[in-house]
């Protein structure tokens, strides 16, 4: 895995705080609020943004938690065994302090958080350790420039696969591009890589695959729950510090039927 820069939240907190900000991990108070502009070292952060608040965690966190349940998610996971990161490549700041650690602050924010984690997960899950790698700063003409912190980014998601997908998607929206405000429930406007059709995809599969025992009417939270030792994995990882802390969607969000 390649990032270009280093991932939001814990892993990029020694270069946001001062020593005298940060918390061991275990000793802080975890009934303080983590949105009050306090960075605890170690703990779960939400994702930054421009607009209205997220109850998306930081990518950090995310990472961390690939590194128990693997990559391919719940629905994957009827079919595959955990599939892990073997090494995480990230783009060394330009500007970095000289007693930064690179690869020691990866390791201590995507992997030896989620060590305590060792005893209790069964197989075929574990706690993943990567490889990390610094990528060499780009060429001159490569770099960020200085101003870039203050210009927007474009809003725009782009999406292809080798089955000749391509689809410009509205960040804002999660809908096509050129959907229009009128037009924006109709199913024609819905990504390929939404939810609904990543469900329905799935759903497709199930004749050959999963039981006849699931009903005919079933939600996608439902059969995300239905994959037994991903569910375990995931609720012993958000059942430890630091993350327990952990963001929750509400539950309506998943609980979309598709009827087949």
């Amino acid at each position: 895995m390649y990032i270009s820069q280093l991932p939001c939240g814990d892993a990029s907190l020694n270069l946001l705080v001062s020593p005298l900000e940060t918390v061991p991990l275990g000793e802080s108070d975890s009934t303080l609020p983590l949105d009050n502009g306090f960075k605890q070292k170690g703990m779960v952060q939400r994702k930054p943004g421009r607009g209205d608040t997220t109850l998306s965690v930081s990518c950090s966190d995310k990472i961390a938690c690939w590194n128990v349940v693997g990559v391919q998610g719940a629905l994957l996971s009827y079919f595959l065994q955990p599939v892990y990161l073997s090494s995480i490549t990230v783009g060394l700041p330009l500007n970095s302090p000289e007693n930064f650690h690179f690869e020691d602050n990866l390791k201590r924010a995507l992997y030896e958080r989620i060590l305590p984690l060792s005893n209790e997960l069964t197989s075929p899950f574990l706690v993943n350790q990567p490889i990390f790698q610094a990528a060499p700063v780009p060429p001159k003409d490569f770099q960020q420039s200085e101003s870039a912190a203050n210009t927007l980014t474009c809003g725009y998601s782009i999406c292809w696969n080798e089955c000749g997908l391509h689809e410009v998607i509205l960040g804002t929206t999660g809908r096509k591009q050129g959907t229009s405000s009128k037009g924006a429930l109709y199913p024609s406007t819905q990504s390929s890589l939404c939810k609904k059709r990543l469900l329905e995809v799935f759903l497709s599969l199930r004749g050959v695959i999963l039981t006849s025992s699931l009903a005919n009417e079933i939600t996608y939270r439902e059969l995300k729950d239905g994959a037994e030792e991903y569910h375990l994995a995931s609720k012993i990882f958000k059942g430890k510090l630091p993350f327990n802390e952990w963001f929750l969607k509400p539950l309506d969000c998943e609980a979309f039927p598709i009827s087949e």
